[in-house]
């Protein structure tokens, strides 16, 4: 966990005590804890942080927010400060799902920390704890919680905070007691393995349990199955929080110990957005904010995800004042205000603006690129914009000459600035999204053209306006496009967005790879999850061809942390997109079980779904064939010359496949229709491991004894004639240097299949008929 890994005994800061960003006299201006994307300005410093009376207001709620003195810049408490504003400001994008507001960098850091929680960062969790505002019987819960051992059950719906207490939780017990702390999946089974659980000591476990669906569906027994997981923790001092729909652990929660749901209030707006407020903009005159009636309004009833909202309307609006010196009551009025209209979407300014008696398509257009394609460059959105009225069909007479207006004059209709770094700063908060939800609405004849137009943009590599366009810019812009498409196709649960980058991003692989990881992070999201699961179920059974796209896509998200998290439902996705003849996908789909192999717990569930594939018969025997072979290949970490599935069992809870599923899987790489090099590889490798470790000899034989006891097909040839063709390859005879124990090895099991040969036909021989009675 690095150096400075708290130990037994120490107080985590957060509920209790001042985050770092509030400590040692250190406070940031407004705007520097709102590092909101590629487009903030630099931080200013100011003194000392002063008592809350002590800060200057105007008269009535509406003050104020006043700059203090200067402070040497280079001060490192300050750059501590400044630092943890900005992972706060991470924090907040990533729970809002609005990574187009960050740079490439910072995108890729908080995605890789998303799907890759097999350990929740300190990093992470004493931001949990700065921004966290515990709800009343949070403390009693988590003294609960403390006692080797504990389950905790939050049942309660995604986006009502459950996500976030069970983070503060493992975050409290990460800094009092020195536990590590991270997710566990639920397996591939229906009933939760008790075995899947570490024998590991002291971690805090997060168990998010897979919503019910159609095709998946968590057993009954599982609250019995509580107590024993807590025989399993407390020998341990271990502990687990479980996340669960209300309706779902209603279902399943009899047999249950009693107290596993603890008294806990819901989260209260208000408390939810002064945790935030605080620990992102330490420069901020919060109480102001709080204490406005129109702010107030706004918080009244509403859950933490639309407090979390409103707290980035304040941050952003707050930043764009904070660019210019601040002159009394009317500046905060205004920030106010602005938030208010931002909260309603901007709806009525925005059609003021658009039925302007002189306005263009082609003004119109540019606003909607330039909302879309934030912080690109402004001469690519201009060139956008001219690929977008082409799109829509809507005439603007071309861009390459003068007679449409040019950039300046397009940055100046859509009321937006040019930043020194060339790209369009809006001045009002939460416009950009609010423009597109305008568009959306405004015009359901263009949408189509639009999403077409959308997922394209990422792909040009090139440009015709001599300005330079780099992957990292187009990687910024389908991270831009990406984050739109899955939020907006959540919240209408429309999957149309989705697709249409899936198919478009589809060639390109930076795209693709940007694609599958914002997909494969919503999958996991808390409040969007269960909508990305039903989309990808929906894309694993898409039969047409030209839209193999969006299978690949469900194998590429379920051969990663999706996958570990819900296998259950990964893996009844995967035998539905293992049915495409797509040689695509066949790639794919090896690299997905070799990935789910990592995970112990559900090698036994994936292996019976691999023969299964590869019993099917027709649909996915081929799929089953590869993804088969992608296991039979796969070598023991230690020892690269021991397949895994000859590794045999090293204790109870290992997993070890029969003969009998070993000789269904060997079947389909012996095909005679087969003439490829891919089963004389495989041969050679377990030829070699029976060469090499005389125990597992039995099992290799034997495997391959029962893939070729099949009847032959008519007019064609059989498995055993394929074997014993490989197994001359591995070993020719006559051979002046050949090993006499690998000749011997290759006799032994040719005799062996002659036996089984001859113990066949003597089966089928015709007996003699007996004579008849004479009757009498």
């Amino acid at each position: 966990m690095g150096a400075d890994t708290p130990g037994a005994g120490q107080r985590p800061w957060g509920a209790d005590e001042p985050a770092p960003s509030q400590q040692d006299g250190i406070k940031l201006n407004s705007s520097a804890g709102a590092a909101d994307g590629a487009g903030a300005h630099e931080a200013q410093t100011h003194a000392p942080r002063r008592s809350d009376g002590d800060h200057a207001r105007a008269e009535g709620s509406e003050g104020a927010v006043r700059t203090a003195p200067y402070i040497d810049p280079d001060d490192p408490r300050l750059r501590e400060a400044m630092a943890f504003a900005r992972a706060v400001t991470d924090l907040r994008q990533e729970a809002l799902f609005n990574f187009g507001e960050m740079t490439g960098v910072k995108l890729t850091a908080v995605l890789g920390q998303m799907l890759e929680h097999s350990e929740l960062p300190d990093s992470y969790l004493k931001t949990v704890k700065a921004v966290f505002a515990a709800p009343d019987g949070y403390r009693e819960m988590y003294e609960k919680f403390e006692t080797p051992g504990s389950v905790i059950v939050l049942p309660r719906e995604p986006g009502a905070g459950r996500v976030f207490t069970a983070h503060a939780l493992l975050a409290d017990l990460r800094y009092r007691t020195g536990a590590r702390v991270g997710p566990l999946g639920f397996g591939g089974t229906q009933r939760f393995p008790v075995r899947r659980i570490p024998l590991d000591r002291n971690i805090g476990y997060l168990l998010d349990l897979p919503v019910d669906e159609e095709t998946f569906a968590i057993g009954s027994e599982f609250g019995a199955d509580l107590r024993d997981v807590q025989k399993r923790l407390e020998p341990l001092s271990s502990r687990l929080v479980v996340l669960a729909a209300p309706q779902q652990w209603e279902r399943i929660r009899h047999g249950a110990p009693q107290d596993v749901v603890p008294f806990l209030a819901k989260p209260q707006a208000e408390k939810v957005a002064e945790a935030w407020l605080r620990a992102e903009a330490p420069g901020l005159d919060v109480d102001a904010w709080l204490a406005d009636s129109r702010i107030k309004e706004l918080l009244a009833g509403q859950s933490p995800a639309d407090a979390l909202q409103i707290v980035s309307l304040i941050v952003k609006a707050n930043r764009f004042q904070g660019r210019a010196d601040l002159k009394g009551g009317a500046d905060f009025n205004r920030q106010v205000l602005d938030v208010v209209a931002a909260r309603r979407n901007w709806r009525e300014d925005l059609l003021t603006w658009h039925r302007g008696p002189q306005r263009t398509g082609f003004e119109r257009n540019f606003l909607l690129v330039a909302s879309l394609l934030r912080n690109a460059p402004v001469a690519h959105v201009y060139a956008q914009t001219a690929t977008l009225c082409t799109s829509l069909g809507d005439p603007y007479g071309g861009v390459e000459g003068q007679s449409a207006p040019g950039v300046i004059e397009m940055v100046d209709a859509i009321e937006a600035s040019l930043g020194d770094d060339d790209t369009i700063q809006f001045s009002k908060p939460g416009w950009d999204d609010a423009v597109l939800s305008y568009f959306w609405l405004d015009r359901p004849m263009a949408r189509k053209s639009f999403l077409a137009w959308m997922a394209k943009a990422p792909t040009e590599k090139t440009t015709e306006f001599l300005e330079t366009f780099s992957i990292d810019d187009r990687k910024y812009l389908a991270h831009r496009v990406g984050s739109f498409a899955v939020r907006w196709a959540a919240r209408h649960r429309k999957g149309e967005p989705l697709e249409a980058i899936a198919l478009a991003w589809g060639k390109d692989d930076v795209l693709w790879q940007a694609a599958v990881d914002l997909i494969s992070a919503a999958a996991l999201h808390p409040t969007m999850g269960r909508f990305i699961h039903e989309q990808l179920l929906s894309w694993s059974k898409q039969t047409k061809d030209e839209k193999v796209a969006l299978r690949r896509m469900t194998v590429d998200i379920c051969a990663g942390e999706f996958g570990r998290r819900h296998t259950g439902k990964a893996l009844r996705r995967l035998g539905y997109a293992a049915a495409s003849p797509h040689s695509a996908l066949h790639l794919s789909l090896r690299k997905a079980v070799r990935n789910l192999w990592t995970d112990a717990s559900v090698r036994s569930t994936l292996f019976d779904a691999v023969i299964s594939w590869c019993s099917d018969g027709q649909e996915r025997t081929e799929s089953g064939r590869r993804a088969f072979s992608a296991l039979a290949t796969l070598t023991q970490a230690d020892n690269a010359r021991l397949p895994v599935l000859l590794a045999g069992k090293a204790d109870d809870a290992d997993f070890e496949p029969s003969v009998e599923k070993l000789s269904s899987g060997w079947r389909t790489l012996l095909d005679p229709a087969l003439d490829d090099e891919e089963a004389s590889g495989i041969l050679n490798l377990w030829m070699d491991a029976a060469w090499l470790f005389e125990d597992r000899r039995p099992v290799v034989f034997s495997a391959l004894r029962g893939a070729v006891d099949v009847p032959g097909k008519a007019g064609g040839g059989h498995p055993r004639h394929r074997l014993r063709d490989l197994l001359y390859r591995w070993q020719p005879v006559p051979s002046a240097d050949a090993d006499p124990q690998r000749v011997h090895l290759r006799h032994e099991l040719a005799d062996l299949l002659d036996h089984d040969r001859s113990r066949a036909v003597e089966h089928y021989k015709p007996r003699p008929g007996s004579r008849e009675a004479s009757p009498e």
